[in-house]
């Protein structure tokens, strides 16, 4: 008799974990029907907004977008007004040591022109003996 009860309840036990087993393999169809039902049953109890509301609203944004864009536009002007003029100030300030090797080289130039015109008066040279070869030539 003790026997016939713990077989009874081994069986009992393998029959519920069977059912538990059907019970977990769930129709995934109606667990994706059961979450839309959930979805709607959600969005009927949110609260929408009146028109004019949304309309204040959107208004609202659109003038605070403006504000912060003239904002951005303002500082962005003044920081490239006072970076052009500190590479204002730069060029200055290079021009200034660049006016002192333009004097330097101002001396050097009256050496370049002696050498220009020795130069030109090879070019004369070579041009009076072209001439020459040819009234030869002819």
């Amino acid at each position: 008799m003790a026997d016939e009860k713990k077989t009874s309840k081994k069986t009992e036990k393998s029959d519920k974990s069977k059912d538990n087993k059907k019970k977990s393999r769930k129709n995934p169809f109606k667990s994706i029907a059961s979450f839309f039902k959930s979805v709607k049953s959600e969005g009927k109890k949110v609260v929408w907004s009146k028109r004019k509301e949304v309309l204040k609203n959107t208004l609202i944004v659109i003038v605070l977008c403006v504000i912060v864009g003239v904002c951005i536009y303002g500082v962005d002007t003044v920081l490239s007004l006072g970076f052009k003029g500190l590479k204002n100030l730069a060029n200055t300030d290079t021009t200034t040591t660049t006016s002192v090797s333009d004097t330097v080289d101002t001396d050097t130039t009256e050496d370049t022109t002696a050498a220009d015109e020795s130069t030109a008066d090879t070019t004369e040279d070579t041009t009076a003996e072209a001439e020459t070869t040819t009234e030869a030539a002819e």
